[in-house]
């Protein structure tokens, strides 16, 4: 049987070993701390709870939360089962980055799916139990769907852009960013279309729906001062620079990738208004690019207008497809022929190197210094001189969230509840775990090496 360079089972052939890739990592990896927050303080808790955002942290991305808490009643207390809606978000995000891809160019799609699909930073999200991977599914199904509404006016694809969008937005608050951009291209498509009355009705809806389920949360986190993750010194310096960083996983600086970025979305603007002035049809990449534009400058006008921070990576992430998106299109303006192939290719190979220096089964870039919580609490469970008595570890104040999670999955609930004490120690205090810039505050206390873990390097020790 003859199959087509563009066919979707070659799309799934090359998105199924990453697929294989993130649930290893799923199953393996050890819970970090915002998963483990997450877990221990909304997931468990009551749907009222979750949804009001009772305890208000901006950990709470609540439709996960919700989400987690459905999965953790269903399955008990497994990182790999607690982490299954993100992996199920891969499968939605995959399936809509390829139907844009085919948008983008029937026959080059592979160019902007094997980008995006393979990229290493990405790929973190969609194992961490947290609600980025959820949000990144149903933007791009939102962002398809605005195409479709572009290409034919359907009042469906009206309603299935915008409650994806508001979907994105209840899954990360971030994301409210997009929901405004769909809105926008929404109402100048129906501008364009003439269908301007019928869409505002359904766009005031969506947006009352949306405001009324955010309002709470929302202004519990303002009032508990929590919306304080981000830069202040501007879109390139916080937003383009941190991407840059985490889209080469961390092995270096590379100033010249965020001046890179920078240039793709201004051609990527420039070629998006030549396509505007010059009345031509207006495809998916146009779309694609003005989303991108309208969020940098709301996150832009945001900062200066009510003083929030800039984004900065994972807040930031989506930036990442949208960006790779662009690329992809500008490249593909070049003439059909061996240039493009060469240009197109150079950055596949760029992209392969990227991911394959970055493949590993021990730990997430962003909470590298949380890979070895579970293996501490086990040795602790596993060691001969073990009290059998309640008992507390002295920990490193961040350590609280993976001790409480680990404790309970191993059965040592006779460790005491984790509080926020600095360098916690009790007269029940027989162990510390500790990052390495806290190990001073054990310089007068009596304890033995246990272990040091140097991937996340933290230590454990037992008190004589």
């Amino acid at each position: 049987m003859k199959i087509e360079f563009n066919n979707s089972r070659v799309a799934l052939i090359l998105a199924l070993p990453v697929f294989v890739y993130i649930n290893i990592r799923a199953m393996m990896l050890a819970f970090t701390y915002d998963e483990c927050w997450t877990y221990l303080g909304y997931a468990t808790e009551d749907f009222w709870k979750v949804v009001t955002n009772e305890f208000p942290a901006a950990n709470n991305h609540v439709l996960h939360s919700l989400v987690m808490g459905w999965f953790y009643d269903m399955f008990g207390q497994y990182e790999y089962a607690l982490r299954l809606p993100v992996l199920i978000s891969f499968v939605v995000f995959t399936f809509f980055i390829y139907k844009i891809s085919k948008q983008l160019s029937a026959k080059m799609w592979w160019m902007p799916f094997i980008l995006i699909v393979y990229q290493p930073y990405l790929l973190d999200y969609f194992v961490a139990a947290r609600g980025y991977a959820l949000a990144m599914a149903f933007m791009f199904g939102s962002i398809y769907f605005i195409y479709l509404f572009a290409e034919k006016p359907n009042m469906r694809r009206v309603w299935s852009a915008l409650i994806f969008a508001s979907l994105a937005a209840y899954s990360n608050f971030t994301y409210l960013l997009f929901f405004i951009a769909v809105v926008l291209c929404v109402l100048a498509i129906s501008v364009q279309k003439r269908k301007v009355a019928r869409t505002t009705g359904v766009i005031g809806l969506v947006s009352i729906v949306l405001a009324v389920i955010v309002y709470k949360p929302i202004t519990q986190l303002i009032a508990a001062k929590e919306l304080y993750y981000g830069g202040v010194s501007g879109f390139f310096n916080d937003t383009l620079s941190t991407l840059a960083r985490s889209f080469v996983y961390g092995t270096s600086e590379v100033n010249v990738l965020s001046w890179f970025f920078a240039l793709v979305i201004a051609l990527a603007g420039v070629l998006a208004l030549a396509k505007f002035l010059s009345r031509t049809a207006l495809g998916v990449g146009f779309w694609l690019t003005f989303i991108l534009i309208a969020i940098e400058t709301g996150s832009i006008l945001q900062h200066h207008l009510i003083g929030s921070p800039y984004l900065i990576d994972r807040t930031a992430i989506f930036f990442i497809p949208l960006i790779l998106f662009a690329l992809s299109w500008i490249v593909l303006q070049l003439k059909e022929g061996l240039i493009r192939n060469i240009v197109a290719f150079a950055f596949i190979f760029l992209s392969l190197i990227n991911v394959l220096s970055s493949l590993n089964v021990s730990y997430l870039l962003d909470f590298k210094e949380y890979a070895d919580a579970d293996k501490a609490i086990q040795m602790i469970y596993e060691d001969d001189s073990l009290p059998q008595d309640g008992f507390s570890i002295g920990k490193s104040i961040y350590m609280n969230a993976p001790i409480n999670f680990y404790r309970v999955k191993y059965g040592l609930e006779r460790i005491e509840q984790s509080g926020l004490e600095y360098c916690e120690e009790t007269q029940n205090t027989k162990y510390y775990y500790m990052f390495e810039k806290d190990i001073s505050c054990l310089e007068d206390k009596d304890v033995e090496l246990m272990q040091y873990f140097p991937i996340s390097r933290t230590y454990l020790y037992r008190a004589m």
